[in-house]
């Protein structure tokens, strides 16, 4: 590995974060972040893994000859601002990879901003849940440096390349995003009517025997939302402005926009676990109700 790769700064070590560095460090690599202001869950995960913990960000910064952007979409740009205000304390040859769910057009927005600072930016995407990245993620990466940060992955997880220009993964990450949330918008209707009709596993045993396929991603990703709903409805935000600004107005995907962002309105802390549970859920809170829906 390029000596210069030794240390890489993961802002922040989150559920994905804290994925990405255990995936990181066990190729040999250092990897350091911060806690200030940071969740207790987020310094369990720190602990859980053994990442370096820094006084602040400019260290962080300082320390890192790359640094991992990995927060919720709306925190995306403040983080490549921060690394802007800092990034003359940054290693000469740095590279700050942006991995978070925004669109194509604020990607190439914040490669320009990052590169004004004389550092170099790649755009990245994971495609996959955090507790499966070795064996089921993808990382989608795209920019004139990409490669480097291929390398620095190895064979940990799969890479796909898409070329030099800025924009690419993320793109590719709202294509795939969109895919995901609307098979996951519409499942959870179906499976509304279905429970109206006491047909709820019946509707779910078909579904298994005649699309398997579709099955296999919303046992994987449904019960995810009890956590993570709120993300799910920020990345549909994301794809719908993606939408337009391709010139292309987004009726099926701003619907499946509304549902998410009624689901995460309704889902905080429910504590389902499972795709059953957190259906029964959504109907005892009487889910999609013209009277419910705001």
């Amino acid at each position: 590995m390029n000596e210069l790769r030794n240390t890489v700064g993961m802002l922040y070590c989150g559920e994905m974060g804290a994925s990405l560095a255990a995936l990181l460090m066990a190729r040999g690599v250092r990897v350091v972040t911060m806690l200030r202001d940071r969740s207790d869950d987020t310094a369990r995960r720190c602990r859980a893994i053994g990442a370096t913990v820094l006084d602040s960000i400019g260290e962080v910064i300082a320390q890192s000859d790359i640094v991992i952007s990995v927060v919720l979409p709306d925190a995306a740009e403040e983080i490549a601002e921060i690394y802007c205000a800092l990034a003359h304390r940054a290693p000469a040859n740095a590279i700050y990879v942006d991995l978070n769910s925004i669109g194509p057009e604020l990607a190439a927005a914040l490669a320009g901003r990052i590169r004004s600072c004389g550092r170099a930016f790649v755009d990245g995407a994971v495609n996959g849940l955090a507790k499966n990245l070795a064996p089921g993620g993808t990382l989608f990466l795209s920019g004139p440096r990409c490669a480097e940060i291929a390398q620095l992955i190895g064979d940990a997880m799969r890479v796909r390349l898409l070329g030099d220009e800025y924009g690419r993964a993320s793109a590719m990450k709202m294509l795939l995003s969109g895919l995901s949330k609307g098979v996951c918008a519409l499942f959870a209707e179906t499976a509304l009517i279905a429970d109206r009709r006491g047909m709820l596993d019946e509707m779910i045993q078909a579904y298994a025997l005649i699309y398997p396929g579709i099955m296999t991603l919303i046992e994987r990703m449904f019960p995810t939302y009890a956590q993570h709903a709120a993300r799910r409805a920020a990345e549909m935000r994301e794809l719908e402005a993606t939408a337009r600004a391709t010139g292309i107005e987004p009726c099926t995907l701003s619907g499946a926009r509304e549902l998410h962002e009624q689901l995460a309105a309704i889902c905080v802390g429910c504590g389902a676990s499972d795709l059953k549970s957190l259906i029964e859920f959504l109907v005892g809170e009487g889910f999609l109700e013209p009277s419910k829906v705001v």
